[in-house]
């Protein structure tokens, strides 16, 4: 079994959990770091190609060959690390609790949502430890409906039980799940979605919103749900600090607006959130947990720094 496939595969999710559960947290890092390194040393693999691709154009086209490969490095360890601490935290919840730190506009979020019953879609990059983000807003008692990606692996469906049992509402992407959203919002939970990932198909694209400078295919969907509900968009993200605490942040609200022109209100509404959301790759780039090419046309472009 290959790397993508094993990835891709219940098994990972089960291995994790094992190691998680067997390993302390130190021990855990420290496999995590030479498991990191030997992934970015695979320098012809799909993974590796596509975080240098990616890396490369949130860098501002600026680096050079070997910039690449140590930011590469950065990404991957960053990662497995990230993963490791997901399953010991996940198996030793009061150990994560304790690590929870929300800056004031994440304070204010969460207020929003709980007391003031503000709709809310909380749209989430793959900036660090993704999965440990979702747990973490469970455990601050953030009611939340979330859409997954709609055509999970065995992987992806293990991950989605775990997500569950931590009491996160999950519905991969589907015309009825976004009949279940809107009843949802009106009960009181937040809709929460990566927005990062490309589509499967991105030449089937209709919206290809300017994201780092680039045309991307990655969802827009968001921009519909909100405002068909009144929903306001937010950006947040959780990163682990050199204090080894972990902090949620969120960008301020984001207003949808509409236009006669479906074309125009798509891509306004849609690069209005990934204007925060550069902002937060930008300042945490080697977290930024992206393995799949969101710009595939800069590949020929850099095929010499690969």
């Amino acid at each position: 079994m290959g790397l993508k496939e094993f990835i891709q595969d219940s098994a990972a999710i089960k291995a994790g959990l094992w190691f998680g559960k067997t390993f302390s947290l130190p021990a855990l890092r420290r496999m995590a770091r030479v498991v990191g390194k030997a992934i970015a040393s695979r320098q012809s693999s799909g993974i590796v190609r596509n975080i240098k691709a990616n890396q490369w154009v949130v860098s501002g086209e600026t680096m050079n060959k070997e910039e690449l490969q140590q930011q590469t490095i950065r990404v991957t360890t960053s990662q497995i690390i990230s993963l490791a601490e997901y399953f010991y935290y996940y198996q030793h919840p009061e150990e994560g609790k304790g690590l929870i730190r929300l800056t004031p506009e994440a304070e204010r979020t969460f207020s929003d949502i709980r007391e003031q019953k503000v709709p809310t879609f909380i749209l989430g990059p793959h900036i660090g430890n993704y999965d440990f983000f979702m747990m973490a807003l469970s455990w601050v008692k953030v009611p939340l409906f979330v859409l997954a990606y709609p055509h999970p692996t065995n992987a992806y469906k293990e991950q989605n039980k775990l997500r569950a049992s931590v009491g996160l509402d999950i519905h991969p992407i589907s015309f009825s799940s976004f009949r279940l959203a809107k009843q949802a919002l009106k009960e009181g939970k937040a809709l929460a979605t990566g927005i990062d990932r490309p589509l499967d198909n991105p030449e089937d694209a209709k919206y290809k919103p300017v994201f780092f400078g680039h045309p991307a295919a990655i969802p827009i969907f968001y921009t519909r749900l909100c405002l068909e509900t009144g929903a306001i968009a937010r950006v947040a993200c959780g990163t682990r600090q050199p204090d080894g605490t972990f902090t949620i942040d969120c960008s301020e609200p984001i207003i949808m607006e509409a236009r006669p022109d479906l074309m125009e209100e798509n891509l306004l509404n849609a690069e209005k959130v990934l204007k925060p959301t550069e902002e937060f790759i930008r300042k945490y780039s080697t977290d930024w947990a992206m393995f799949y090419p969101v710009w595939p046309e800069v590949f020929p472009l850099i095929e010499h720094l690969l």
